[in-house]
């Protein structure tokens, strides 16, 4: 992980370091450790067609046959060392690729709604990283 870790909650949060990342990383792996043992997260930057140097972020969950799944909720009980993991992952890309941009939305109300408050809570600390633009 590079120096200078902010995560979404807090610079203080605990997070995964073992990352496994593909050679032009957009793709990066790391296991979430939890009630419900160990689940292997996925997450993925896919560019936007039409959009530029715009790219989609994916978190998802790998399941038993080698399929992910970007819908299904684990409730692990690791929410903000998952997200904190998903923010230094994020700066990663960024300091790969600063021509590119990051489109985060969740893949439902509310995981929109957890990404937002998430946002709000380390915007001090994100913005002195990342150029932040919302939608309303």
């Amino acid at each position: 992980m590079p120096s200078g870790f902010y995560s979404f909650i807090n610079m203080n949060n605990e997070r995964y370091i073992e990352i496994i990342n593909d050679p032009d990383y957009t793709v990066f792996k790391f296991v979430s450790t939890g009630r419900h043992g160990d689940l292997t997260k996925i997450v993925s930057f896919d560019e936007i067609e039409g959009r530029g140097s715009v790219f989609n972020l994916a978190l998802g969950t790998m399941l038993f046959d080698g399929k992910i799944d970007f819908v299904t909720t684990t409730n692990n009980g690791d929410r903000n060392k998952v997200l904190a993991t998903v923010a230094g992952i994020v700066e990663t890309f960024i300091k790969k690729y600063p021509e590119k941009n990051v489109y985060i939305t969740g893949s439902d109300s509310r995981r929109t709604m957890l990404y937002q408050r998430a946002i709000a809570y380390g915007y001090d600390e994100l913005i002195q990283i990342f150029d932040i633009y919302g939608d309303i």
